[in-house]
């Protein structure tokens, strides 16, 4: 279990200039200078954003160094940046996987380690390995929760340090009118872990089939076994339910945020639309986090995904079209005061955005002429823009990179690219990559 002081240590590497800028008044306080959305980008500029001499490090290969014989993708990154999670279907990042499934795979890009995380507590691989799509990893990298399809799905917690195996998830059969879960949301601790439940289906005709009973979240403390239902719907499918699979838990453990279409969560939820909530596990209070500075529910609009915490205040979302909250975007809710403020356009990449912790810099991806899509990191107090997807000479990827993650203390971003000029030798053709780079001094989020 990581210790409080260790969790400590670990927020407090984030950058003291962004501290020092964000202490006087919170990051919803913030007006942040907006880089003008662009399509395009002379060579110029690009290589004039590029962190000069920061390194680009290939982080999809094996120990011995080799480069991945199939895709990959990207998971997780600690919060210093130094270990990188992700997805590989590849073959020959360790030794003895022959199980032809996705695995999950830790790099250590301190030591140059890949270890497969997807293993047995003794150490033997799983049959159907593992995904990370809902999942993710502590702070520190010791724990990773992550997905299976065995028996309809289930969900797992690797301790990597000791090697355990534990299923978050109750058995098969156990929960009535449930098929599967999904998910792994985790505290810091690694000891909550938040899933998602997959209802029996029932065919209404026309090739459309609709849930049992609601879809829910439940919550597994693993320290002490006990696994609780969130009251995220009224029972009743048609009135409303857990929508999509992206939901999070704060870094304390204390609170859970999620999209539900009920309508009988918060007293006056009369919008008749989906909504962002979260749920104070220790008070039982649910209240909604997409709504204005001023309180006003959201009106308009479509759906909410990719829910995260930045920290134990702060939530984003993305709105998927233009609501009562605004244009649509990447936007940061403080759940203490209330204040709503939008970090990105969708047009400019809001719709792959992720902030680091002290909320400073955004990570997304921006198309370019010729379709190739980049990784960008801004600076929200300056609106500096540092071209992350480029090699060390600064030349831009030539492919699509996308992906892009950044770590909670903003030095270091990792991202999946098909480029083959990223670096020398050259990985091979046609296999999506992991890169990292460190956004070294002076650069966005530099220590």
């Amino acid at each position: 279990m990581i210790s409080t002081r260790s969790a400590a240590r670990t927020r407090g590497a984030t950058s003291v200039l962004a501290l020092t800028a964000l202490a006087a008044c919170s990051p919803d306080a913030v007006t942040p200078t907006e880089a003008p959305s662009t399509n395009t980008v002379s060579a110029e500029l690009l290589a004039s954003t590029t962190p000069s001499g920061s390194v680009l490090q290939l982080v999809s290969r094996n120990t011995a160094g080799a480069a991945t014989n199939a895709g990959s993708t990207t998971c997780a990154l600690s919060a210093d940046g130094s270990l990188v999670l992700f997805a590989s279907d590849a073959s020959n990042l360790v030794t003895g996987d022959t199980n032809g499934a996705t695995d999950l795979f830790l790099r250590d890009l301190t030591t140059g380690v890949t270890t497969r995380v997807t293993t047995g507590t003794g150490g033997s691989q799983l049959r159907r390995g593992g995904r990370c799509v809902g999942g993710s990893m502590s702070p520190d990298g010791r724990f990773v929760a992550f997905n299976s399809t065995d028996n309809g799905g289930t969900v797992f917690v690797k301790d990597t340090h000791t090697g355990a195996l534990t299923k978050a998830s109750p058995d098969s059969g156990t929960v009535a009118q449930v098929t599967g879960f999904f998910g792994g949301a985790l505290s810091d601790d690694g000891q909550k872990v938040v899933f998602r439940t997959q209802p029996a289906l029932l065919y209404a005709g026309a090739y459309r089939w609709t849930n049992v009973i609601p879809a829910r979240l439940m919550v597994r403390d693993l320290a002490t076994g006990t696994l609780t239902t969130l009251p995220t719907d009224n029972g009743n499918v048609v009135d409303g339910e857990v929508i999509g699979v992206q939901f999070g838990i704060s870094p304390d453990g204390e609170r859970v945020t999620f999209v539900s279409s009920s309508s009988s969560l918060v007293a006056g939820d009369t919008n008749g639309r989906a909504d962002v909530f979260v749920r104070d596990l220790a008070t039982g209070a649910t209240t909604i986090a997409s709504s204005a500075s001023s309180g006003a529910p959201t009106t308009g609009g479509g759906i909410f995904w990719r829910l995260s915490f930045v920290s134990n205040t702060q939530v984003a979302f993305l709105t998927g079209s233009a609501s009562s909250l605004g244009d649509p975007g990447y936007y940061l809710k403080d759940i203490a005061s209330g204040a709503l403020q939008l970090v990105l356009h969708d047009s400019d990449g809001g719709s792959t955005a992720m902030l680091s912790g002290d909320a400073r810099t955004v990570v997304f991806s921006r198309v370019y002429s010729g379709f190739n899509t980049r990784i960008i990191a801004r600076d929200r107090l300056t609106g500096a823009e540092t071209l992350v997807s480029a090699s060390a000479s600064g030349t831009p990827s030539n492919g699509n990179s996308t992906g892009g993650i950044i770590a909670r203390n903003g030095s270091r971003v990792a991202f999946g690219s098909s480029a083959s000029n990223l670096i020398t030798p050259r990985p091979p053709s046609g296999v999506f990559q992991i890169y990292a780079r460190a956004l070294g001094a002076g650069a966005v989020g530099g220590q």
